[in-house]
């Protein structure tokens, strides 16, 4: 008994040894991770704090007792009024964050990352709701995967007023990709739809808005969601100017609804962009150009423009309209630009086989035709040893006579 006491005792005094030991160790890695968070900085807020209208602020508030990767968090993040020192929007710190505001203070982007991985939020500041950017098949950025430094734009492109591209940096010599997040407001609450994109820069020196310095040309393929890099939704040209900013773009669909065709034309030893539209719609025809120079701010300066509209209907009761003079007329003027011009951009199936470094448009529904009429096969076929004029009132003669046959 006397034994079995004296054992209790010693193993009693053992215990308490350790546990003061591992009280004062405790107190100890408090003292030594307090002392840590103390002389460790903050991490900072990067990028645009205080939005183009000067209304609102971003602010990193406070300091946590979080430390990751060389830094402690933020306590908070919050958007303030200026003004009246509102808070509007809050959430809390990160390890990195970095802001962005649209050209007209609507929207805010927010780029935020842990220790393995990073995300984009995106605010609207009329109704203060938010979405995430996710990739075009609704995940999140890959873990491990990171934004570079300029990871974020803003432009105000054709198809959208805010668009905003996200550059992500896939790492192991993989190409960075580019991601478009056109933003809507649905049903009181903000959404994103993300699609992938690239960039090539057309070969030339152009001086569009004539201020005597040189723009970059952009062709942007915008890619649908589903094809897996290989199928355009719809492209669109971009000029710059020599500092990088967007001086003006224009689209065009692979749709029929959204066709169109961009050159860039030599026009009394200047530069000028050409927008040529040669549309048909169930036989009937509406063909028009523009010819214009930019301003410095981006708009269109019309130079010269031209169209003309006719129908390939013969025998509709709706009745119908071809003249070949005026056909003639048209095309001589739109292929005189051609013939000093380099295509640019289209999507256009009447114009898919033409020389991009020679451009012009031969009317492919006459160049390609060739009707016979029975019984002595007598007809229409193109003879390139006569005028379009010609050709067109032979056409017209040919498809007259079989519309009554």
């Amino acid at each position: 008994m006397i034994g079995l006491l004296l054992l209790l005792a010693m193993t009693a005094a053992v215990i308490g040894a350790d546990a003061l030991g591992t009280a004062q160790q405790q107190a100890a890695e408090e003292t030594a991770y307090a002392e840590l968070l103390a002389n460790t900085p903050v991490a900072e807020l990067e990028g645009e704090p205080v939005s183009p209208d000067g209304r609102f602020e971003v602010r990193a508030v406070g300091k946590s007792d979080l430390y990751v990767s060389g830094v402690v968090t933020p306590e908070k993040l919050q958007v303030v009024d200026r003004e009246t020192g509102e808070v509007k929007w809050e959430d809390q710190g990160w390890v990195t964050q970095s802001v962005l505001w649209s050209p007209d203070s609507r929207y805010l982007a927010l780029s935020y990352s842990a220790r393995t991985w990073q995300a984009v939020t995106i605010i609207e500041t009329d109704t203060w709701t938010s979405c995430d950017f996710t990739l075009p098949d609704g995940s999140p950025i890959p873990e491990y995967t990171f934004l570079p430094e300029d990871w974020g734009v803003w432009e105000n492109t054709i198809v959208d007023e805010n668009s905003f591209c996200v550059t992500v940096d896939y790492g192991d010599g993989v190409e960075p990709a580019v991601y478009r997040c056109l933003l809507r407001m649905e049903d009181g609450a903000l959404t994103g739809h993300s699609f992938e994109e690239s960039v090539e820069v057309l070969p030339g020196d152009y001086d569009f808005d004539h201020d005597g310095e040189p723009e970059t040309v952009e062709l942007v393929t915008v890619l649908t969601p589903e094809s897996d890099g290989k199928r355009a939704s719809w492209y669109e040209l971009h000029i710059r100017k020599t500092d990088g900013t967007l001086l003006w773009s224009d689209w065009a669909a692979t749709a029929h609804a959204g066709y169109n065709s961009l050159f860039a034309c030599t026009f009394d030893g200047k530069d000028y962009l050409l927008r040529y539209h040669p549309s048909m719609y169930q036989g009937c025809c509406a063909y028009n150009y523009q010819l214009f120079s930019l301003n410095a701010g981006g708009k269109e300066t019309v130079l010269r423009e031209n169209s003309v509209e006719f129908d390939v209907n013969w025998g509709s009761p709706l009745g119908h309209d071809f003249d070949p003079a005026v056909i003639a007329s048209f095309m001589e003027d739109i292929n005189e630009l051609l013939s000093n011009s380099r295509l640019l951009l289209t999507t256009d199936d009447a114009l898919a086989d033409i020389d991009p470094e020679h451009p012009r448009d031969d009317l492919w529904w006459l160049t390609g035709n060739d009707i016979y009429l029975p019984p002595d096969e007598t007809g229409y076929t193109y003879d390139e040893s006569k005028s379009l004029e010609e050709n067109l009132r032979r056409f017209d003669v040919v498809m007259t006579e079989l519309a009554r046959q």
